[in-house]
C-alpha cells in the first residue's frame, strides 16, 4: 500500500512581499515532498502569511486562522506575518513565526521558487522578485516599522541569478517587491539596470516605487529598454496636503510629486500611474482634502486606492486620533468615494 502524499495549502494577506514569501516558505515545502493541496485533499500542512497595515486587514487574516483550525483540526498551522499573534495564542493546532524569524528560514533561497507552487502569479508567467525587507521610516499612520523594523536588501547578484533561474522556469515578467524600496542598501536602480543588461527577462514591473525612487536615472533605463519596463507604476503618495504629508512623517512634499510626476510623464508619454491615498487622517480639514482631491485629478493616476484611516497600535497618528475630532462617517465615505471617481480625470477645480 502506498503512503498518503503529504499536502499543503498556503494562504498570504496583504502586501506583495507576503506573497511573494508564501511562495517560498511554499518552495521549501516542496522540498520536502509536499505537493499543493487539492479541493479534495485534507492538507498536512497549513502556511498563513497575516496582515495588519489595517484593521480590517489584520480582522481578515485572524479570522482564516480561526477557521482553518476548525477546519482542519490534525493539520499543522504555521501562521506568520504583522498580525497580532496574541488574539489567537489559545488556538492548539497553531505554530507561530515572527517576521525575523521567517526571514532567517527564508534568506538562503534568495528570493527563488518555482512554477510548481501553483501560485496565481506564476499562472500567468509572473515572479514576484522580493529584493528588500523592513522599514524604520516611522510615518506616523503605520505600523509596519514595528512588525518590522530590521532592513534586508537581496544582494544584485543573488537577484541576477534568481531572475536567470526564473526565466529558466518560463517566467516571462519579473515583478519587484519590498517593503521601502527606498531603503534598498544597493539602489534600487543599479539594481533594474543590472538585471536588464544582464539576463533576457522580457518584463519588469513593479510592486509599488516610493516618491523618491522616481529619478534620473530610472527615466533614463524607460528611454533606453522602452519595452522590458512596465509602463504602469504605483507610487504612493497618501495626500496632497503639506501639512497632512508633515503629520504623516512622509519625507516629501507636494511640490516633489508634481515636479517628479510631470518629469516622468513628460518624458515617458505613454506612463500609466496608481497611487494609495489616505482620507480622513487626523487634522484632516475640508481644505486639505480638496488639496488631494486636486491633486489626483491634476496628475490623472489611472488607479487609486483609496483607504479611510484606521488607527493602528503604538502610532503617533493613533494619539493624534485620540486627540483630534472625529470626522463623520458619512463624510470619510463621501471623500473616499471623491477620491475613486478622480481616477483617470485630469486639470479638475473641486468647489
Amino acid at each position: 500500500m502506498s503512503p498518503v502524499q503529504k499536502t499543503f495549502l498556503s494562504f498570504s494577506f496583504g502586501c506583495r512581499v507576503n506573497a511573494a514569501e508564501t511562495n517560498q516558505w511554499s518552495q521549501i515545502l516542496l522540498n520536502q515532498g509536499f505537493l499543493p493541496a487539492t479541493n479534495q485533499d485534507k492538507p498536512s500542512i497549513i502556511l498563513i502569511n497575516t496582515c495588519s497595515i489595517t484593521k480590517k486587514g489584520e480582522k481578515e487574516s485572524l479570522n482564516k486562522v480561526k477557521f482553518l483550525s476548525q477546519k482542519y483540526p490534525k493539520a499543522k498551522i504555521y501562521v506568520t506575518g504583522c498580525a497580532d499573534f496574541t488574539k489567537i495564542k489559545n488556538l492548539k493546532n497553531i505554530s507561530f513565526f515572527t517576521n525575523p524569524d521567517k526571514e532567517k528560514l527564508l534568506k538562503n533561497l534568495n528570493s527563488l521558487y518555482s512554477p510548481k507552487i501553483k501560485d496565481k502569479f506564476s499562472r500567468t508567467k509572473r515572479f514576484l522578485l522580493k529584493i528588500q525587507s523592513g522599514c524604520t521610516q516611522y510615518c506616523s499612520y503605520c505600523i509596519v516599522p514595528f512588525k518590522r523594523n530590521y532592513l534586508y536588501s537581496l544582494p544584485i547578484n543573488q537577484a541576477i541569478n534568481t531572475v536567470k533561474q526564473a526565466i529558466k522556469d518560463d517566467y516571462r515578467e519579473v515583478i519587484i517587491t519590498g517593503i521601502n524600496i527606498d531603503q534598498y542598501q544597493y539602489k534600487f536602480t543599479s539594481l533594474l539596470k543590472d538585471i536588464l543588461d544582464k539576463t533576457s527577462i522580457k518584463l519588469i514591473s513593479f510592486g509599488s516605487v516610493p516618491i523618491n525612487c522616481i529619478d534620473n536615472h530610472l527615466i533614463k533605463l524607460y528611454q533606453i529598454y522602452p519595452d522590458r519596463l512596465s509602463k504602469f507604476i504605483h507610487i504612493p503618495i497618501q495626500s496632497g496636503s503639506d501639512k497632512i504629508l508633515k503629520l504623516m512623517n512622509r519625507p516629501y512634499t507636494k511640490k516633489d510629486i508634481l515636479t517628479k510626476i510631470h518629469y516622468l510623464k513628460s518624458v515617458i508619454k505613454d506612463i500609466n500611474l496608481g497611487t494609495d491615498i489616505i482620507v480622513g487622517f487626523p487634522g484632516e480639514t475640508k481644505s486639505d482634502f480638496n488639496q488631494t482631491l486636486q491633486l489626483c485629478h491634476q496628475i490623472g493616476f489611472s488607479k487609486i486606492h483609496t483607504f479611510i484611516f484606521s488607527p493602528r497600535p503604538n502610532t503617533k497618528a493613533r494619539i493624534l486620533f485620540e486627540n483630534s475630532p472625529k470626522i463623520k462617517k458619512e463624510i470619510l465615505k463621501n471623500r473616499s468615494l471623491q477620491i475613486r471617481l478622480a481616477q483617470n480625470q485630469k486639470n479638475y477645480r473641486p468647489k
